[in-house]
């Protein structure tokens, strides 16, 4: 008898995974669901906690390697469709998880709204975004947060002050729950203006960075303590364009490795696994990873001590 009795209606098995992530790699989901409700959502996560299912949560798929054997367990994606809504307060908005970022930058600039433009041209849903806290030069998402709601894994809901969310570089302690929306609080903006700046901040982002390529973002996360980026790292020690198969470091910025032709996650994790040791003999650090990963061992992406 199937765990999911009842959830028939919403699970599926043995689900691809390779076209909902931005690397376009990756086996398969052992079990896929997208609810439509958070009455369903809860009901499920209870179901999976009870039957020991593990669950993870998926948004677009930007910052995202799996590997190509896939993942066991449940993947859950909260489609705009349920979990979109995008509702207008004065200078507050109520977002659900699936709302697209890069939409909602957008619709709120134009809606003489301000605060968000410092996260244009970060890819990927609400949900995902605060989970890793998204963020790049200008700012990050937690500055404009002020509610978190969604569920624990076991179905319990919650309902989270910033402080409670645990915000951190590039990380919060919404990792293991389920996100379903969140309040922002933005300030009365000029939409002129604010168009400006997306557009100057995105003209930017394409002269840096390779935007349409197949890629999950940064790789690796900023080494703070060094006051030195990641990409600048890798590229001083002159890895840009160092391929394993089909994966490549980006030539436009090294923090950013690019697939190509067949490309596959066994290429990208050589890849990761090549820099890190590079770095840490040539520099004394380990890189941390910024990209989320699933289905394989972590270790398997570490550099051999140096």
């Amino acid at each position: 008898m199937n765990w999911f009795r009842g959830f028939e209606w919403v699970v599926s098995e043995n689900v691809p995974l390779a076209a909902k992530n931005t690397y376009k790699v990756g086996g398969p989901a052992e079990f896929f669901a997208q609810p439509s409700d958070s009455s369903t959502l809860g009901a499920l996560l209870g179901r999976a906690a009870n039957e020991g299912i593990p669950v993870r949560l998926l948004g677009h798929g930007t910052n995202l390697l799996v590997a190509d054997s896939g993942v066991r367990g449940l993947v859950i994606r909260l489609g705009k469709s349920g979990f979109g809504q995008c509702v207008r307060t004065g200078t507050k908005i109520n977002v659900g998880a699936g709302h697209s970022l890069p939409g909602l930058v957008k619709e709120s600039v134009y809606k003489g709204l301000s605060g968000l433009e410092c996260l244009q041209g970060v890819p990927g849903t609400i949900g995902a975004a605060l989970r890793m806290n998204a963020g790049g030069k200008y700012g990050e998402i937690c500055s404009s947060v002020r509610r978190v709601r969604g569920f624990e894994l076991d179905g319990t809901p919650f309902d989270f002050s910033p402080e409670q969310c645990g915000f951190t570089y590039r990380n919060s302690g919404l990792h293991g729950r389920v996100v379903t929306d969140c309040d922002l609080e933005l300030a009365e903006g000029d939409p002129d203006a604010g168009k400006r700046e997306l557009k100057r901040i995105l003209m930017e982002k394409c002269s840096t960075q390779p935007v349409a390529a197949r890629s999950a973002g940064c790789v690796f996360k900023n080494p703070k303590h060094l006051g030195m980026a990641a990409g600048r790292m890798i590229d001083e020690l002159g890895m840009k364009g160092t391929r394993i198969g089909g994966a490549v470091v980006s030539k436009l910025h090294a923090n950013f490795l690019i697939c190509e032709g067949q490309a596959c996650a066994r290429d990208l994790v050589e890849l990761i696994r090549s820099i890190r040791q590079r770095v840490l003999v040539e520099r004394g650090v380990v890189l941390e990873l910024e990209v989320e990963v699933w289905g394989m061992d972590l270790a398997d992406l570490m550099p051999k001590a140096a």
